[in-house]
This record gives structure tokens, sequence and C-alpha cells, in this order.
């Protein structure tokens, strides 16, 4: 599953699994023959709306926030895995077309892409 775009945090059992493919029962979170107990989740009625970052939690799932848009992501279960949770770019100074040197640091803030090639 990649990263699931959702504009709020509250869902119904059927908009999460019809997003993340698992399913809010009585016995938890479950997916296939995995079941997941979700104690601090109360009984939902038919249509009721709960906070995904209960289950997400639960399930190891990370969940991100862009302010800008007012949008969420929830990703994948990370399996007991760890997940990235945030980064980083490293310092990095690469050459320009003109043979100077630019700082990747004076972009940060802003969303970038970075393609790299290598003949090998």
């Amino acid at each position: 599953m990649p990263f699931v775009p959702i504009d709020h945090l509250e869902l119904t059992a059927d908009e999460f699994h019809e997003l993340t493919g698992w399913e809010i029962k009585p016995e938890g979170a479950c997916r296939d023959d995995r079941c997941v107990p979700l104690p601090d989740l109360p009984p939902l009625a038919a249509g009721a709306r709960f906070d995904v970052r209960a289950v997400a939690e639960r399930l190891g799932m990370p969940i991100a926030h862009d302010d800008t848009h007012g949008l969420w992501a929830i990703g994948p279960e990370s399996g007991g895995r760890r997940v990235l949770d945030r980064a980083q770019m490293p310092e990095l100074v690469l050459p320009d077309f003109d043979g100077g040197a630019f700082d990747v640091a004076g972009l940060r803030g802003r969303k970038v892409v970075l393609i790299a090639w290598a003949s090998w």
C-alpha cells in the first residue's frame, strides 16, 4: 500500500477499510488472517467516525501532514520494521552547469526533485 492521501483524520470503518485494506472489527483491526487489538478504540456504531491516528499508531502506519494544502497521508504498515518518520537532507554541494558550486541547503524549506544519473 502506498501513502494514501486524506483531507481529515476522522474516518468511518468502511472508509478506513477501503483506503488501507484493514477492517475495524470488535476484536481489533483485521487484514487477511491477522488481527491487531485496539484497546483504546471503543466499539463503533455503524457509520461512526474514529480518529485514524490511534489505529495508525497501533498498526505502525506513519502519518504525514501538509499544512499548506490541509492534507494528510497515511503510510503503509511497518510490519515490525522501523519506518522512516522524518528525514533531513544532508549537507550537499554539487557542481552547477557553469562549474561553480551549488549548495543544496539554499533550497531548504522548498520541495525539490533530485535526479541522479550514472553511466554504469
